[in-house]
């Protein structure tokens, strides 16, 4: 496998020492994204020299919602006396995002080239940059404009920070039951230093849970 894992292509060496903690069960961390992927190249590399059918391993974008369902913590219990009406309740935004990235990875491994940019955006601007690289270049390969565009930017997470803040956007505009998802994505750019996304998250924390909003003016209205 560790031969193997120095072919071209394969996102991380896997060192023997490696795998031997990770087969007999001695590592107890999750490993990290790379050497997920790795792993599993390795794996469907060695099926195919042998002769035997490496569809049945599953896909790297399978094993990538396995991983993200794995490194997902459980949702901390709300304190009690701490709820505030004008929030969505904690609990509840959390499993709202979450099942909203599980949603864009299951997309992007069917070849949907909008939601591989979206998760590279996600990844870029949350510091997961080998996952960052893997999806940009799956969206940029089916077309993706975006893609293309974050690729040939010389600082892709400032890039990712104003595509972010649009993805926000196109979310509040859908309603009041993509507010939680809007707020993901303002969070994200605000966090990067976007002046406009961190305004949008200003004016959301006064809207109560479930309550709708005017959507955000339109560059064309003005």
């Amino acid at each position: 496998m560790y031969r193997l894992s120095r072919a071209p292509g394969t996102p991380k060496e896997l060192p023997a020492s490696t795998l031997h903690d990770i087969l007999t069960g001695k590592r107890e961390r999750l490993p990290d994204w790379e050497v997920v992927a790795s792993f599993v190249a390795v794996c469907r590399r060695h099926a195919a020299n042998t002769g035997l059918p490496p569809g049945s391993l599953g896909t790297l974008e399978q094993w990538q919602v396995r991983w993200r369902a794995a490194r997902n913590e459980p949702a901390r219990p709300r304190v009690s006396g701490s709820y505030d009406p004008y929030t969505t309740p904690p609990d509840e935004a959390e499993r709202r995002t979450t099942r909203t990235v599980a949603r864009l990875v299951r997309l992007a491994g069917d070849g949907d080239p909008d939601a591989a940019c979206r998760l590279a955006i996600i990844d870029l601007l949350t510091g997961n940059l080998a996952e960052a690289r893997y999806w940009i270049h799956a969206a940029a390969r089916r077309g993706h404009p975006d893609a293309r565009a974050l690729a040939a930017h010389p600082r892709p997470v400032e890039l990712a920070a104003g595509l972010s803040f649009a993805c926000g956007e196109a979310c509040e505009q859908a309603g009041p039951a993509k507010l939680d998802i809007a707020r993901f994505y303002y969070r994200l750019a605000a966090e990067r230093g976007h002046p406009a996304a961190a305004e949008r998250l200003r004016v959301l924390r006064a809207v109560p849970f479930g309550k709708p909003l005017p959507a955000p003016p339109r560059a064309d209205d003005d």
